[in-house]
């Protein structure tokens, strides 16, 4: 592949290395890694001027996408379209808590001076959440008339009544939420991860995976797995990065809400749901998707009680939360 890289750096001669199961070259400082071209083009140039943006601003270990010497960000190869993205190794967030480098990030966000095009999700929860449930619905009246076979399938069948009625009512909850004005500096849109999975922690952060979105995203997906848990560490781990971050980024009244809607959102069974339902071998993942089930006891339980560990009043506040 170094006859990709070839059309960005003249005269490369990289050494090969691996970060985070992405092949990459490394010269000098610069790490250079050839990606398959996943996007449209125009999504590509947006998030290479917000990486670049950042690398400006303290995040080093960005991989941002690089033009070629025809001035181009995707290469043709043997009828393969390709970017390369350049970033280096270390990350300041090592050194600091996952929270406040979290923090810092959106904070770096907010100040990007654009509102992107292309990747944002800003005010969208609503349509996307209601267009997965359709999808997903009308995947689970083709699964009753096919009459599933598998394990996995019937589980599916069995359940996914429930995964609808969470999602209804996180759907309401975020419709209730919008016309709630109560908006803090918090609330402005930043950049944000897809789906955030630890990236503050990573040798590199993929310019790929960049959106953007209210921060309540990120703050939501990391502390979702935790709920899952019973036990008491999963608790404090929750309690000690929402006080943390806050110290960085304060919640507003609307930033609290759109925390509890989007944790209501089951988006990690449909994960499991998606995951499950492509792929041929699905008994592991029927263990897997009956595990998560019967943690949601877990979920809910500390769902029910977030207000209440965070020493949040919601009479006094206003905050309706659902009655369990």
């Amino acid at each position: 592949m170094m006859n990709v890289i070839a059309n960005y750096v003249p005269d490369f001669n990289g050494e090969k290395i691996t970060i985070n199961g992405f092949e990459g070259y490394k010269q000098g400082d610069n790490i250079y890694f050839i990606m398959p071209k996943p996007n449209n083009e125009v999504i590509h140039v947006e998030q290479k001027i917000i990486s670049d943006y950042f690398a400006t601003n303290g995040f080093s270990n960005i991989a941002r996408p690089i033009a070629n010497q025809d001035g181009q960000l995707v290469t043709q190869v043997e009828e393969e379209d390709y970017i390369v993205c350049v970033g280096r190794v270390g990350n300041i967030a090592i050194r600091e808590s996952h929270a406040k480098a979290l923090a810092e990030f959106h904070q770096t966000g907010a100040n990007y001076p654009y509102t992107p095009n292309y990747i944002s999700s800003y005010g969208q929860w609503k349509t996307l959440w209601q267009n997965k449930v359709d999808t997903f619905e009308s995947i689970y009246h083709q699964q009753i008339q096919e009459r599933p076979v598998t394990r996995f399938q019937r589980l599916f069948i069995d359940t996914f009544p429930y995964v609808i009625g969470l999602s209804e009512n996180a759907i309401q909850y975020l419709q209730e939420t919008e016309t709630d004005q109560r908006f803090n500096e918090s609330d402005q849109g930043s950049i944000t991860f897809q789906r955030y999975m630890n990236q503050m922690k990573s040798e590199i952060i993929w310019s790929h995976e960049l959106t953007y979105d209210h921060p309540i995203r990120d703050v939501c997906e990391y502390i979702r797995p935790f709920f899952l848990e019973d036990d008491y560490q999963s608790k404090s781990q929750i309690k000690t990065f929402l006080a943390e971050y806050e110290q960085f980024r304060s919640f507003s009244v609307f930033g609290w809400r759109l925390l509890y809607a989007r944790l209501l959102f089951p988006v990690h069974l449909f994960d499991l749901i998606e995951e499950g339902l492509s792929m041929n071998d699905d008994e592991q993942m029927y263990k897997k998707f009956k595990l998560t089930l019967e943690k949601q006891d877990n979920y809910e339980t500390k769902l029910k009680s977030l207000f209440k560990e965070m020493k949040i009043n919601t009479k006094t506040w206003n905050i309706p939360v659902l009655d369990w």
